[in-house]
């Protein structure tokens, strides 16, 4: 409980990266966790972009990661998955919303996968097993890969949702449930939650879009420590966006009052959004628990 406290006042004062990372580190090493780090490796929706303007926010495609008491969950593959380190000392287990082009092609550019020792449990849930490995197996044929990925890495263990869940109810106390998003094709949130915490991963979702979805949304994110939310756009531009399955900054503002989630992260940043106009949008934000993604922060919650 007082160390609960302590973590309570350096987030509110903004004391909690390199602290916090080295007092989880010490509780893991003796068995000890009652946290969990979430890291961003890519934040960025529809195309990487690599000029300088873009750099402080970074241009890497979605890619999220959390680092919890067991295992390692990762959120879709874009190219921000390149820079994840896979971890030897917990199971790893990689997560798809859905599968356009931005979540899923920095897969096979992360030099652990072809690793044989690093074994990766993939997972949707969007998809049954069988047709979440007839994906990958032709995104990454030969005609569009130098190697036919899925049939060379048999470390990538394609596993039904429901398996995944069971086998994490009997071995930890971590819970990760799939929640219906609005976006084109499909695409499913995650709730995830470990020592009566949780985190809420919503990208890619159009609110607005669908009535029931979005109060499903809003149910689940109540009292959340984090939720991770799509802002792709300005409430400015929704008219001419309607359909594309993606939020705005200010809808994640109201999604946050009205679920009285603790924090929310807002990314998925328009590729086209510079530097310089997200952070003149993140000074605007009414609270200093709403702020945005950039590449390589790390939130502990």
């Amino acid at each position: 409980m007082i160390l609960r406290s302590l973590y309570e006042i350096c987030f509110t004062y903004g004391i909690y990266t390199e602290f916090w990372l080295v007092i989880i580190r010490r509780q893991r090493k003796h068995g000890i966790n009652q946290f969990m780090e979430i890291i961003f490796h890519g934040v960025r929706g529809s195309t990487p972009t690599a000029h300088q303007p873009f750099l402080q926010y970074g241009g890497n495609t979605t890619c999220t990661e959390i680092r919890l008491d067991q295992f390692q969950f990762l959120f879709d593959a874009g190219t921000g998955f390149q820079n994840v380190e896979i971890l030897k000392d917990r199971q790893v287990y990689l997560f798809f919303s859905h599968f356009h082009y931005d979540h899923i092609q920095g897969l096979p550019f992360n030099g652990a996968i072809f690793d044989p020792s690093n074994s990766v449990i993939i997972s949707s849930g969007l998809v049954n097993a069988d047709d979440l490995k007839h994906v990958f197996t032709r995104a990454f044929q030969p005609m569009y890969f130098p190697i036919p990925l899925v049939e060379t890495l048999k470390n990538l263990r394609f596993t039904e949702f429901n398996k995944v869940q069971s086998n994490l109810q009997s071995s930890s106390n971590t819970a990760i449930e799939p929640i219906k998003l609005n976006h084109p094709g499909g695409a499913s949130g995650y709730i995830i939650t470990e020592n009566g915490k949780k985190v809420c991963c919503f990208l890619d979702h159009e609110f607005g879009g669908d009535n029931d979805v979005d109060a499903n949304l809003l149910s689940v994110a109540d009292g959340a420590d984090l939720v991770i939310w799509d802002g792709m756009f300005l409430e400015t531009e929704l008219v001419s966006k309607k359909g594309w399955g993606h939020s705005s900054v200010e809808q994640g503002v109201s999604f946050a009052e009205k679920s009285c989630c603790k924090k929310i992260a807002i990314a998925h940043h328009a590729p086209n959004r510079t530097d310089e106009q997200l952070k003149e949008l993140e000074n605007n934000l009414p609270s200093d628990n709403m702020f945005f993604a950039a590449e390589k922060m790390k939130i502990i919650v």
